[in-house]
């Protein structure tokens, strides 16, 4: 699990947060807020542990201050309740990324560990400290996203009652592209974004933008009325023509007015 990776691994859990609606838990559960504080005080425990490790100290865990009802519920007020928890996860989660991170070799090195919940002592053993890292922002963190999805509303929507009509073109990176030096590669490049000015200016390009993908270079939205039409009109780009780029174009449907364009 890279760095990236452990740090997204927290989005659903903050998106749930951040959409709100619970309702108060059945008696001795936790409640929503109370849930978010355990996940943040626990990714801080156990960073804390790699960190020492990575620095290379002697070190135990003990998840006992991350389950104390009082404790989380002093906490999440502290922070700011729901909105304030969304945030410190994810700072707690780069936090436990970068400490999982640097332990380097020593992510092998056994911790003793001790795992407490509902009063009982669950887990009393030895775990090497990358994995108890990985663990917290897979199954550990899983369980507790369903355990906050339980408290909230049933999100459940039919289709919109009107859609907004586009065509989606893609920008393919084509595999038989020409090497171009680079006095014509800029020359391209801007004869491309020339292109786009123009098809904004002529009101049937909404908006284009390069994108991280080792095939595809971009997405632009068009108001053309067919796919075939955003295809032809794509594939006059002066970059298409020169053969460093296929095209992809589709229809794009979304709720009526849920883009807001600017003017002009």
């Amino acid at each position: 699990m890279s760095a990236d990776s452990l740090e997204a691994a927290y989005a659903p859990f903050v998106a749930s947060l951040l959409a709100g609606g619970f309702s108060l838990p059945a008696d001795g559960e936790w409640t929503a807020e109370q849930i978010a504080a355990h996940i943040t005080l626990n990714n801080d425990l156990i960073a804390e542990a790699a960190e020492k490790v990575a620095a290379g100290q002697e070190v135990s865990y003990d998840n006992e201050a991350g389950v104390d009802d009082a404790e989380l519920t002093a906490y999440a007020s502290a922070v700011g309740g729901l909105a304030g928890l969304a945030s410190d996860i994810e700072r707690s989660a780069a936090r436990l990324a970068a400490a999982r991170d640097a332990l380097g070799d020593r992510a092998d090195t056994l911790i003793p560990v001790l795992i407490r919940d509902g009063g009982e002592i669950a887990v009393d053993q030895q775990m090497p400290i990358g994995a108890f890292c990985e663990g917290n922002a897979s199954f550990h963190l899983d369980m507790h996203l369903r355990q906050l999805k339980a408290l909230g509303p049933d999100w459940r929507a039919g289709p919109p009652a009107e859609f907004d009509h586009y065509q989606l073109v893609l920008l393919e990176r084509a595999a038989d592209a020409p090497e171009l030096d680079e006095e014509a590669e800029e020359d391209i490049q801007r004869q491309h974004l020339g292109h786009f000015a123009k098809l904004r200016a002529a009101g049937v390009l909404l908006v284009s933008g390069p994108i991280r993908d080792p095939a595809i270079a971009g997405i632009s939205i068009y108001r053309a009325g067919t796919p075939d039409r955003a295809r032809r009109l794509a594939e006059d780009d002066p970059a298409v023509r020169a053969g460093l780029y296929n095209i992809r174009a589709m229809d794009w449907y979304t709720a009526k007015d849920a883009i807001g364009w600017p003017a002009g």
